[in-house]
């Protein structure tokens, strides 16, 4: 089968372990858009902290961020396609999390100037959760007040928090979209909470339709719960070894792990 279209999570799968970009990954897939294949990057990531990578990599075509609610084109400049999350369910969110006192920040999305807010007071552990798990710097406020709906709201608490405040999100079910993550503590664990009905399956599936192109064109590689739909919709949907547990059984197939340079050896067997 040849593939049209690469589709890549950032973290866990293009980068490292250290969160580099090895040479032969990266010569990869500088290769394979030699031989006429289009790469896209699709990320958890607001657009900011994944254009590096874009410009490294000489990527022109589209970007997914935000888990699918934003689709940028480096070649155009602009965003061409943005969801958010309803705006008077996101601040009844945020008033709530206000109200527990939890960790959150939320992104207004490239289209309102990638705006990321906390409230004051919050993100004050021992440990700077803000920027060692999500890797951002936000504008504190006394008050997040949301006049636009924002494409992201993220949290990182201690578990017994997050797992209480995500049962009462099934209240919200099929207005917002929430996805629980892991990390190296034990103590902490997040939510990642976007768009109804928006994921990086639906943006990989909307640059595909921008593209001319059939999810049997589609190639993608991940290697979290957020590239379940992703690499379902995908005709080939590959899984890293170091991946989730959950996405290797949705997956077609297994890629060696991100510091065995998994993503090079996928391209340079089926691409190349």
């Amino acid at each position: 089968m040849s593939y049209k279209l690469l589709a890549l999570d950032i973290d866990g799968t293009l980068l490292n372990r250290k969160s580099e970009l090895t040479p032969r990954t990266k010569s990869s897939i500088l290769l394979a858009q030699g031989r006429g294949v289009k790469v896209v990057l699709a990320t958890g990531r607001r657009l900011t902290n994944t254009l590096p990578l874009v410009h490294t990599l000489g990527l022109t075509e589209f970007v997914v961020v935000h888990n699918g609610a934003v689709i940028f084109s480096p070649q155009a400049g602009k965003t061409m396609s943005q969801r958010g999350i309803d705006l008077p369910i996101a601040q009844e969110l945020v008033d709530k999390l206000d109200g527990l006192g939890m960790n959150y920040v939320v992104y207004t999305g490239e289209s309102a100037g990638e705006q990321v807010m906390a409230p004051v007071g919050s993100w004050d552990e021992p440990e700077d959760l803000l920027t060692h798990y999500l890797g951002e710097s936000a504008e504190f406020v006394e008050k997040v007040k949301l006049d636009v709906p924002p494409v992201r709201i993220s949290l990182i608490d201690r578990v017994e928090k997050i797992d209480s405040f995500y049962r009462q999100l099934a209240s919200y079910n099929g207005k917002m979209n929430a996805m629980v993550f892991g990390t190296e503590r034990n103590i902490w664990r997040g939510i990642e909470i976007i768009p109804a009905n928006c994921s990086k399956g639906t943006g990989l599936a909307e640059v595909a339709k921008r593209l001319g192109l059939e999810a049997k064109d589609v190639m993608a590689i991940g290697d979290n719960v957020n590239d379940i739909e992703m690499i379902s919709w995908a005709g080939l949907g590959i899984a890293m070894e170091n991946g989730s547990k959950l996405l290797k059984t949705e997956a077609q197939r297994i890629a060696p792990s991100n510091d065995q340079d998994g993503v090079a050896q996928i391209i340079e067997e089926l691409l190349l």
